[in-house]
């Protein structure tokens, strides 16, 4: 690696610790000061992490904040505050409690991501694959969780596609899956029964932040063991996590790009 290479990537490194040690956001001026790194060198590298969201930039008051996405990578050694240590260790006690793999979504159009998980303690359980990964919205709890919370002409404008050329057939088609949201917004959970595949089931609970549902919790394992008659019990388990979850996400301010906001 050249010299600059090199002297690129730790001034990098400089900033995400820089940001990461205000989980409330930080603004520019006051991270070129911390880090010791000249202001338009600060902006320049804050650009190109924010386009690849690893950081986000809040619109209004212009303070960067470390995503969730990029904790979900590289898990506490930038996370100042230790949030992402504690969501993992909500979803360690889902996992737990429910006996299943339990993970943390978010809506990133046209599909839902699962930015953290953590495996259940059961031999036979879901398959862990890589983190983060997206997911169709039509085919997880965790999708349907997300879409109950918008307008239903922003899912036909947003999602309408997404369903006419990926959706199965007995699905009913874009209509019936938004009717199907109303039980969905009743009951305070979604439940995917060999959707995303068969033999598999998850149960999903809304994660609220300041009025906004952009994410979700979730526990996934198969169907001879989550069967129908447990997924009352086991939806009263993921609500009572999602609402933790908020409340720990809505104190530390770290947030993961989302295409929606609650209408």
């Amino acid at each position: 690696m050249a010299p600059s290479e090199a002297g690129l990537v730790r001034r990098t490194i400089w900033l995400l610790r820089t940001v990461a040690a205000h989980p409330e956001g930080v603004g520019l001026s006051e991270i070129a000061r911390e880090s010791g790194i000249p202001k338009a060198t600060c902006y320049r590298v804050l650009t190109v992490l924010e386009r690849e969201s690893w950081l986000t930039l809040d619109p209004v008051t212009r303070r960067y904040r470390v995503s969730l996405g990029l904790l979900s990578i590289v898990g506490g050694l930038l996370d100042g505050g230790g949030a992402y240590g504690h969501m993992r260790d909500v979803l360690r006690d889902l996992a737990k409690q429910t006996g299943e793999t339990a993970g943390f979504d978010v809506l990133l159009p046209p599909n839902v991501m699962v930015v953290a998980q953590v495996p259940g303690p059961s031999l036979i359980g879901q398959t862990l694959k890589p983190v983060p990964r997206t997911q169709p919205v039509w085919a997880t709890s965790t999708g349907k969780v997300l879409l109950s919370a918008l307008d239903p002409e922003t899912v036909r404008a947003d999602f309408g596609e997404e369903f006419r050329t990926g959706a199965p057939e007995r699905l009913g088609g874009l209509d019936a899956f938004i009717d199907s949201m109303s039980a969905v917004r009743e009951n305070g959970y979604a439940v995917a029964y060999d959707e995303l595949e068969v033999g598999a089931a998850s149960v999903a609970a809304p994660v609220r932040i300041r009025g906004n549902t952009t994410y979700a919790v979730w526990i996934g394992g198969p169907t001879y063991r989550l069967t129908r008659p447990r997924i009352e019990e086991v939806a009263q388990c993921v609500m009572k996590a999602a609402r933790q979850l908020g409340d720990l996400l809505s104190v530390t301010g770290i947030e993961l790009p989302s295409g929606f906001n609650e209408q």
